[in-house]
């Protein structure tokens, strides 16, 4: 509180009378909303940091949230036209244009890609969940939807049992369970050649690739879900077997469809890692960047993907329905360009 002192002249006498003047509360409010620009403009941040993700785990785990930071930038363009905040403006405005391109980027490299006529090989990726109880629901998915091939990560014990009700009409395939959430299996209706497990230097988990024959072309599948980056050595065993992938996708005289859970968003590193020095891309109408992982909360992010070298197309790339996992399954049509 500030005192303020006046001087009254009373005859012979002059008094003097402090009185205590109030803090105004348009300066208190503009010192919170400074602190509040402040706030958010450290939010925002975050998109920009994320683009450093080479350097750091922890900033590549800021590159993921694009969809949230473009909402929070829409947001913050009104608010800052609103309370007429420029440099809270020019921020939030660049920032959404940042996000904006980084998502539409996606849509653009696959809206180039026209798809033939003809058959297709139907294929499913999805993450069961290890702990998901509702495993009824998750074979009953797969027998409505006929998959030629299955691809399915975090299979247990558990899971590998469910599967025995699938193995008439999926003879063909191979299943490795584990006890860490990273067991995988591949089932297939069609017969496939040299199925293997196979573990990539500086990573322990297990991934899958198989050939097989169709409309008359050989290809390779292959399915892998490294591990989550949360932490140092966590990235570190994520980007070595992407790197493993890609290395392998480079040298395979045939094409290559990659899927799975990788752990990786369309704008992360790990991505990047998984696509360098080959020719793996989203060669599909449809676009990657629909969230697969949560998508129903506001931590959704795109995770689970489907790439593939030339000739391959992928015709079509569905996000299927909730079969009791935290991840959504990906339903792919492939076929040849």
């Amino acid at each position: 509180m500030k005192s303020v002192c006046r001087l009254h002249n009373t005859g012979e006498i002059g008094l003097t009378k402090c009185m205590a003047k109030p803090r105004s509360f348009l300066a208190a409010s503009v010192r919170f909303e400074g602190v509040f620009d402040v706030v958010l403009l450290l939010g925002l941040s975050g998109a920009w940091l994320g683009l450093l993700g080479r350097f750091h785990w922890a900033l590549d785990l800021l590159s993921h949230f694009r969809w949230q930071y473009l909402c929070l930038c829409l947001g913050l363009v009104a608010w800052a036209l609103f309370r007429r905040r420029q440099v809270l403006l020019v921020v939030a405005m660049s920032t959404l244009l940042l996000n904006g391109w980084l998502i539409g980027s996606l849509a653009l490299q696959t809206s180039q890609y026209r798809v033939p006529q003809g058959d297709r090989l139907r294929v499913v990726s999805l993450n069961v969940l290890t702990s998901n109880s509702n495993k009824e629901d998750v074979l009953e998915y797969l027998r409505q939807k006929k998959p030629d091939v299955i691809f399915l990560m975090e299979v247990d014990a558990g899971w590998t049992q469910a599967l025995q009700a699938l193995r008439s009409d999926y003879p063909h395939g191979l299943v490795r369970d584990q006890t860490d959430n990273f067991g995988v299996a591949l089932l297939s209706r069609v017969p496939l050649r040299d199925v293997q497990l196979f573990i990539t230097h500086g990573s322990d988990m297990p991934s899958i690739h198989a050939s097989l024959n169709y409309e008359g072309r050989d290809l390779i599948i292959l399915g892998t879900h490294p591990l989550p980056p949360m932490n140092g050595g966590m990235a570190r065993s994520r980007d070595a077997q992407l790197r493993g992938v890609a290395d392998w996708v480079r040298q395979s005289p045939v094409p290559v469809l990659v899927m799975g859970d990788l752990n990786a968003t369309p704008w992360s590193h790990g991505m990047r890692v998984l696509r360098a020095g080959n020719s793996l891309a989203y060669r599909c109408p449809d676009p990657a960047w629909q969230p697969t992982w949560n998508p129903n909360t506001p931590f959704a992010v795109p995770i689970d993907h489907a790439l593939c070298t030339p000739p391959l197309i992928i015709a079509s790339r569905k996000i299927g329905p909730d079969v009791g996992s935290d991840h959504r399954p990906q339903e792919l049509e492939i076929t040849w360009e």
